[in-house]
């Protein structure tokens, strides 16, 4: 590899990567016969020949860095009108490989001046060539000053301005709405998806809701509840997400409801699953619920909040809001509480690829009774596979003993008030019961009282599996789309207090 030549380009202007830079050579002021500079009156591209420095039919090595730090300032490789690679600029060199036909062009939010170390290569040399490819976070800063929070109806394009002191993109809001990714990350790569986290603060109230609108119906999934002022968990949004904020009012004494987002570099975990004894085609989700995959669907005076050593599930020992419309109201007639705290984790499972449950919890009432503050399951089933017979499938342990759904354990001591809930598959009550299946178990009148076999169920209908959707059940939330495993307290004519710890929940096995 041959000595190195420098080239420093200064420019006055923000660049939008368009137009050929308006130099040659003779408008370069050499130093020590290596290093090359100049300002640059007009352009961000550059030629394979960089101003006649190099042969414009070899291959470069290109270290690039800028006297920037905001991360939406990059440097992009074209190969006509297409862009073959991206970099950021951030104050470091990034290096990429640069050939014949190609062209450099810079993308800047403001004046800079950009750094190019070129080496050519010979043959043996860009065979051998690895790039590193290194990504830092970048943050976002948004603040709403109207006395209202963060809402995620509709579609929020904040105009981002680059603080160079702080180092973050900053905007304020008066409006409601989910964030485009395109708005929060510009960039070409952007197209790859990232993984978020949130922080929030300023508001009324110790929890808010984080997670991601879908772009094609608008639906908004909210992955993760947060303490005021707490990170949320890592989660990931793919390049046409919309990313969703939920927040009470601002609290008195404050100035904004601020959120910030920071965007990082790599991509969220991948649930590992297990496909032993799944049937044709399908997969078995294997393991532990990871905590962010949980939200809260809690109805009236009830709520799931997360803490350090799980989710807190509770009611409150008052009448609710009944029904009243975006109040968490029932999609019946019910006046009673429901804690609710459900996960697409087993969402499109088959319901005869689920084999079992495992669920650790607390029972932090005072009196501890087991009977009023013990979770159970709900399933939303959709039986006929098409979306046209959905049911809701429950496991409880406070059913007639001879209907052998759930079994309790007590983990360690009785006056710890931890326990263990386990199910084994293959029977399930259904809400309302289900036409053209005989119960395995019939104590009497009524679908509390009847239990049914996997077996039996799958005979009838086998294209049955556990879906997210809106289930139209007296005993769950109005309007509201539902994930297809929930863990339940309280009930629809329930209005005592209870509470209880969720610590973990285990599908089909570790």
């Amino acid at each position: 590899m041959a000595e190195p030549i420098t080239i420093q380009l200064t420019f006055t202007t923000p660049l939008n990567g368009t137009g050929d830079i308006a130099l040659e050579r003779n408008n370069l002021t050499v130093t020590n016969g290596r290093l090359y500079t100049a300002t640059v009156p007009s352009g961000s591209r550059l030629n394979p020949d960089l101003f006649s420095l190099v042969s414009a039919g070899s291959v470069k090595s290109v270290a690039i860095s800028a006297s920037t730090h905001c991360p939406t300032d990059v440097a992009r490789v074209y190969v006509g009108s297409t862009v073959r690679t991206e970099i950021d600029l951030r104050g470091r060199h990034q290096t990429v490989t640069f050939g014949p036909g190609e062209q450099l062009a810079f993308v800047t939010h403001g004046p800079t001046t950009v750094t190019l170390v070129v080496n050519e290569l010979s043959e043996a040399e860009h065979a051998a060539r690895v790039e590193p490819v290194i990504a830092f976070p970048s943050r976002i800063r948004l603040s709403r000053s109207d006395g209202s929070g963060f809402a995620p109806g509709g579609v929020l394009t904040p105009a981002l301005t680059w603080n160079e002191t702080a180092r973050m993109f900053t905007a304020d809001v008066s409006t409601n709405g989910s964030i485009p990714l395109e708005v929060l990350d510009p960039r070409e790569s952007r197209f790859a998806g990232l993984t978020t986290r949130v922080r929030l603060s300023g508001f009324d109230g110790e929890f808010a809701s984080v997670g991601r609108t879908d772009a094609v119906n608008g639906e908004t999934h909210f992955v993760a509840q947060v303490a005021v002022g707490q990170w949320s968990p890592p989660f990931q949004l793919s390049h046409d997400d919309l990313l969703a904020l939920e927040t009470p009012a601002l609290r008195a004494g404050c100035t904004s409801c601020v959120a910030d987002i920071e965007l990082l570099p790599g991509r969220e975990a991948a649930v590992v699953v297990s496909t032993a004894a799944a049937s044709a085609g399908s997969t078995v989700a294997a393991g532990t619920v990871p905590r962010s995959a949980w939200i809260d669907r809690s109805v009236n005076a009830a709520g799931a909040t997360p803490r350090e050593d799980g989710w807190l599930l509770w009611t409150h020992a008052i009448t609710g809001n009944p029904n009243a419309a975006g109040n968490k109201g029932f999609h019946g007639t019910g006046a009673g509480n429901k804690g609710i705290l459900s996960t697409s984790y087993a969402d499109e499972l088959p319901l005869g690829d689920l084999q079992s449950l495992v669920i650790r919890y607390a029972s932090l009432t005072a009196g501890n009774d087991s009977a009023l503050n013990t979770p159970y399951v709900n399933l939303v089933i959709d039986f006929a596979g098409d979306g046209s017979q959905i049911q809701i499938g429950v496991m409880s342990i406070n059913s007639n003993a001879n209907l052998n759904l759930l079994t309790q354990a007590t983990v360690g001591t009785a006056n710890e008030h931890e326990y263990t809930l386990t199910w084994v598959g293959n029977r399930i009550q259904v809400v309302n019961e289900l036409a053209g299946v005989t119960p395995v178990e019939d104590e009497g009148a009524g679908w509390l009282n009847k239990v049914y076999a996997f077996g039996d169920i799958l005979a009838q209908y086998p294209s049955t599996r556990i879906v997210r959707a809106f289930p139209a059940d007296n005993g769950l939330p109005a309007g509201l789309v539902m994930p297809g495993l929930s863990l339940v307290i309280g009930d629809s004519n329930y209005q005592r207090y209870s509470k209880v710890l969720v610590r973990t929940v285990e599908v089909n096995g570790a």
